[in-house]
């Protein structure tokens, strides 16, 4: 039974049964097997809307299964989670945190999987918020406590082959999923913003778009040397506005954690301290930008 929800949580956390098999090094078929015997034990009804997390079915049960896990691995010292390809170098190499796929979801759906337990908590950009927040307010949902990471700036990035070429378009995870990122570029950016495929979940596979065509995507620069975007082949594009995030750690509101997994914790505070202190000397060349866009309210001193 356990293996099975491991499965199903992966399926949930991942977006895809394909992707949930890769994670596990299982067959799919094998994974779809899990899956319905899990739902047969539980009585488990998929969601009508497939785009939603907890697609594959939730009941009062089965998250007092999940939540005996969540315990069992605090007090094995380990946490469960989950981020973006945009932001998964803060999870990685971090003692304690089991790996998950990455996957970009709304905050509230980020929500969702932490207070049915099947992660532990969540690293989130305030892009994949709703609305715009009042400067120093924290978004809110029940049963999740959302702590404050620290501020970031993005930028728009091409490959040096195509740099000369690049027609203003710019690839995004869905506005479904960061609607604040599309509403702040829409009125910067004269070109399309093109939604990426659902499947695009991996940042290799983000990265690999950019050398097959001139299109330019949003980074954060400071979470990772300058040597390792030069070696990626990759530059700012000029006259861009440079954007700024702030981030959240979403974790149950009930969650008591242990010595260890308060360690953890710190420790991507401090990564998150180190890339927001870089600043702007962590920018990429290529193309400075012309304005500061504020994405969601005027938090960064805090």
């Amino acid at each position: 039974m356990l293996l099975n929800l491991q499965v199903l949580d992966l399926m949930e956390i991942s977006g895809s049964q394909i992707r949930a098999a890769e994670s596990l090094a299982m067959h799919q078929s094998t994974v779809s097997r899990s899956y319905r015997e899990l739902a047969e034990q539980f009585h488990l009804q998929p969601a009508r809307k497939p785009h939603k997390v907890c697609r594959w079915g939730a009941s009062s049960s089965l998250r007092l299964l999940r939540l005996a896990c969540r315990a069992h691995r605090l007090e094995d010292g380990r946490l469960r989670l989950a981020s973006d390809a945009l932001h998964q170098p803060l999870l990685e190499g971090v003692p304690g945190v089991l790996q998950v796929p990455p996957c970009f979801h709304g905050a509230a759906d980020w929500a969702a999987l932490v207070r049915q337990g099947v992660i532990d908590g969540a690293i989130v950009s305030s892009l994949c918020h709703s609305q715009q927040l009042p400067a120093g307010r924290l978004p809110s949902w029940e049963g999740v406590r959302v702590v404050p990471l620290g501020a970031l700036e993005l930028q728009l990035v091409c490959h040096a082959n195509w740099a000369g070429e690049w027609d203003e378009t710019v690839l995004l995870p869905s506005a479904e999923v960061m609607p604040l990122l599309h509403q702040q570029l829409e009125p910067s950016v004269c070109g399309l913003l093109e939604r990426a495929s659902r499947a695009w979940q991996e940042a290799n596979i983000w990265l690999e778009q950019l050398q097959l065509r001139p299109v330019a995507l949003p980074v954060c620069p400071a979470l990772a040397p300058r040597p390792w975007w030069q070696a990626q082949g990759l530059m700012a594009v000029a006259e861009q506005p440079t954007m700024r995030e702030r981030l959240w750690l979403l974790l149950p509101d009930d969650l008591e954690l242990p010595q260890a997994a308060q360690a953890t914790l710190r420790l991507i505070r401090r990564r998150v301290n180190r890339a927001a202190a870089r600043g702007e000397e962590a920018l990429l060349e290529g193309g400075r930008a012309a304005e500061l866009v504020e994405l969601v309210g005027d938090e960064a001193a805090a």
